[in-house]
């Protein structure tokens, strides 16, 4: 299976975000791309309102552009977007594939600075895509063992992360993740550079792919634009010292 990322920066320009999004997927020769958390808005925003009338324009909107994508390139596609439920705003993922709404996956830890903003997730799901399971992930989310854990005692052949972040941190972890669970994972970060009242955020990118023995796959490329893809092997959670993960894992559950 060929899995693939667009890191790219995103613009407060929806619709040229939505140009930059099609022009890379078709140049993109995988069967899933993952594209980065909060893939059609941006990261920051003066207040609430000012991102809840972002989400209220784009929900739908959003949807429709990315299941037309989805049809027209057969391709699995899973984006990061501001996904407004009621009053409460979600930092969301939407996964679609080949023109049919699979699900969607709501970040469970929020930052600090986050949680000024939006609404926690609270239901950690696997998805399934052509007979593969996968485990979806938003930045922060990966800083937290246990949601992998849970994805991958339920399935998850295959683990995505969408990430903004601007340090080191978040890459280092992501390969620890696909070791220590013997699942491939794709980290998908943005680049560029953002403002707002309370701060200043720079994206660094360095995407990765990496097979379930932490090999990467890619050449991580730091402060660039770019779209690239790998081909993974789906094969049991065993390494040469244990034939079996799955039930090493289960002891402590």
């Amino acid at each position: 299976m060929k899995v693939g990322f667009i890191q790219y920066n995103v613009s407060k320009d929806i619709e040229k975000n939505y140009l930059k999004i099609e022009d890379e997927i078709k140049k993109n020769e995988a069967d899933i791309i993952a594209l980065p958390e909060l893939s059609n808005c941006g990261y920051l925003f003066d207040n609430k309102d000012e991102l809840k009338n972002v989400a209220n324009i784009t929900n739908e909107e959003y949807k429709m552009f990315l299941l037309n994508l989805s049809k027209k390139y057969k391709k699995t596609i899973i984006a990061g977007f501001a996904e407004l439920i009621d009053d409460n705003i979600y930092n969301s993922a939407l996964v679609v594939s080949i023109g049919k709404y699979i699900g969607k996956y709501q970040k469970i830890h929020l930052s600090d600075f986050e949680k000024n903003f939006f609404t926690a997730g609270n239901n950690n799901n696997v998805f399934e895509v052509n007979g593969i399971k996968i485990g979806i992930q938003i930045c922060f989310d990966l800083w937290f063992p246990e949601i992998s854990r849970w994805q991958i005692l339920n399935g998850a052949d295959l683990l995505i992360v969408l990430g903004n972040f601007g340090g080191p941190t978040t890459f280092e972890i992501a390969r620890i993740r696909a070791i220590e669970n013997q699942t491939p994972l794709l980290l998908v970060n943005r680049v560029g550079y953002e403002k707002n009242k309370l701060l200043d955020a720079s994206f660094i990118g360095l995407s990765s792919i990496y097979d379930k023995d932490g090999n990467n796959l890619v050449i991580p490329i730091k402060d660039k634009e770019i779209t690239n893809f790998a081909e993974i092997e789906i094969k049991n959670k065993s390494n040469i010292i244990c034939k079996d993960f799955i039930s090493e894992i289960k002891k402590h559950y």
